[in-house]
């Protein structure tokens, strides 16, 4: 008898939350702790964190170390079990994992001096309110990292097709394509990025298992990283 399909996105995530940090030790993700070293180079980051859809917590860990003060918020109570189950280490006492919806969050106006939000833009129903709640929460100046699918990219492409044929002979091939609601060119991201009140300060495509020089992109890489900073 075939399995039933998750019915939402928290759902089908929350299925995978057993496998998940093994997930990190794959090029395609560790891609997005690559490209979060990259965006944070050359920085002095610290202060309070938000990461918006932590997940089991892999890169609030990595915030941490850093020394950031990091609250994980994720709307999926199997994530966020396994993020509190995790063995402690040094950065535990940095680290706060809580679960909740990221357009809601449990946070004052102006309270924070960072936010990363990766790969969960595409599965919320709204995010422009989840990126308005984001410009709420941080400071003046605060900083925004924020990865959402790459309209352009013939990595997208490829497997929304592939979905696509696997759905039409009853198959879940790239299932997570399902779930994907948003993609966004350049463009239209920076845009919805200024009306909420923020200026783009860097982009850099990636994603996939290919090298990293074939991510950087712009018509491959299936992901974008935005670096922003709030303006008002």
């Amino acid at each position: 008898m075939e399995a039933l399909r998750p019915s939402s996105a928290i759902a089908y995530h929350s299925q995978l939350s057993n496998t998940w940090e093994r997930r990190y030790r794959k090029r395609s993700f560790r891609a997005r702790q690559i490209v979060l070293a990259e965006c944070m180079a050359g920085r002095d980051i610290g202060g309070k964190w938000l990461d918006a859809g932590c997940a089991t917590g892999t890169l609030s860990r990595w915030l941490a170390a850093k020394g950031c003060a990091v609250l994980g918020v994720d709307a999926s109570r199997e994530m966020i079990e396994q993020a509190i189950a995790l063995p402690a280490n040094r950065e535990a006492r940095h680290l706060q994992f809580q679960r909740g919806s990221i357009s809601q969050l449990p946070l004052g106006a102006r309270s924070l001096e960072g936010i990363l939000c990766s790969s969960v833009l595409e599965y919320v129903a709204d995010p422009e309110l989840c990126l308005a709640e984001f410009s709420r929460v941080l400071k003046p100046s605060g900083l925004l990292l924020i990865s959402v699918p790459n309209r352009n990219s013939c990595i997208r492409k490829i497997q929304r097709f592939y979905h696509r044929a696997g759905a039409a002979i009853g198959l879940s091939w790239a299932e997570f394509m399902e779930y994907s609601l948003h993609h966004y060119s350049v463009k239209e991201f920076e845009k919805v990025l200024a009306i909420h009140g923020f200026a783009v300060e860097k982009i850099l495509p990636f994603g996939s298992g290919l090298p990293r020089a074939a991510q950087r992109n712009g018509r491959v890489g299936s992901l974008l990283m935005f670096v922003a900073s709030k303006i008002r």
